[in-house]
């Protein structure tokens, strides 16, 4: 079969499937290709700011109905002036634009008009299944594939919110976790609504293989400890090998003692 750059699959079912879809990308390894891991397929490619459950719900004061707060500009470029205004004292390096302190905004959990996508697609698809185990709802993972899209110029000095077309922004490397996830940052012109793209596809992940695909993905290195790259990541990793009794050469006994059975690893572990 001829292969063709935009012949995608939609659907991963094993280890062996990610293995295809990887090679396919090392295959038309000239192309930009941008990778974006959800752990639910359903989500779409909103910037959390703009997402309507980024924000609670109050009680209207006319008709007593909860309601939830809607996206306001004031309020999103509120809270960025009050990080760079109070981060100061956390960061050794200050941001030279403003791009650049969005960038360190988003990587640390502030609701940015900032789309996380990385150009490593292991990366990707350990964000996809990171809750592998742990969900309730039932929900595929997914994957979403770009391409082609316009890159911003990283010495931009001007206002990110007068931007008006989609952009992607690839940030000097000035926090840990930029550097160990290969992180790409697209800018979302209006936040609430999904960004349009000339070119996307989502490839699904079976939730039943998603604890599989995070184990093998931990046996190539790709985990919290890596992509996390400080003392809560590596707290949050070495609680995960040990919630599934991976701890084999760390007990006081590893040298006598050998489990010669493998785990169920094709099972949900809770």
């Amino acid at each position: 079969m001829t292969r063709t750059v935009e012949n995608l699959p939609s659907r991963i079912e094993s280890w062996s499937d990610l293995s295809n879809l990887i090679e396919h990308f090392s295959y038309f390894s000239a192309h930009d290709w941008l990778f974006r891991g959800v752990t639910d397929a359903d989500q779409t490619l909103v910037a959390k700011i703009g997402r309507e459950k980024t924000r609670a719900q109050k009680r209207d004061p006319k008709s007593g109905k909860f309601k939830r707060v809607s996206y306001r500009l004031a309020d999103e470029r509120g809270v960025f002036t009050m990080f760079k205004a109070q981060a100061l004292s956390h960061i050794q390096r200050v941001p030279t634009t403003q791009l650049e302190w969005l960038a360190l905004a988003q990587h640390f959990g502030i609701p940015t008009r900032l789309l996380d996508w990385t150009e490593n697609i292991l990366v990707a698809t350990w964000f996809a299944v990171e809750k592998a185990g742990a969900k309730d709802n039932g929900a595929d993972a997914a994957i979403w594939i770009t391409k082609g899209v316009p890159a911003l110029d990283s010495d931009n000095t001007g206002d990110p919110f007068e931007i008006k077309a989609p952009g992607v922004y690839r940030p000097a490397h000035i926090s840990p976790r930029i550097s160990a996830q290969a992180s790409v940052l697209m800018l979302c012109p209006t936040p609430t609504k999904e960004v349009k793209l000339n070119f996307t596809h989502k490839v699904t992940i079976a939730r039943g293989i998603e604890f599989t695909i995070k184990k093998r993905l931990n046996a190539c290195g790709v985990n919290r400890r890596l992509l996390f790259p400080d003392l809560a990541g590596l707290a949050e990793h070495l609680a995960w090998l040990h919630k599934n009794d991976y701890l084999a050469g760390y007990r006081h006994d590893a040298r006598s003692k050998v489990r010669p059975t493998p785990d169920e690893e094709d099972q949900l572990i809770i």
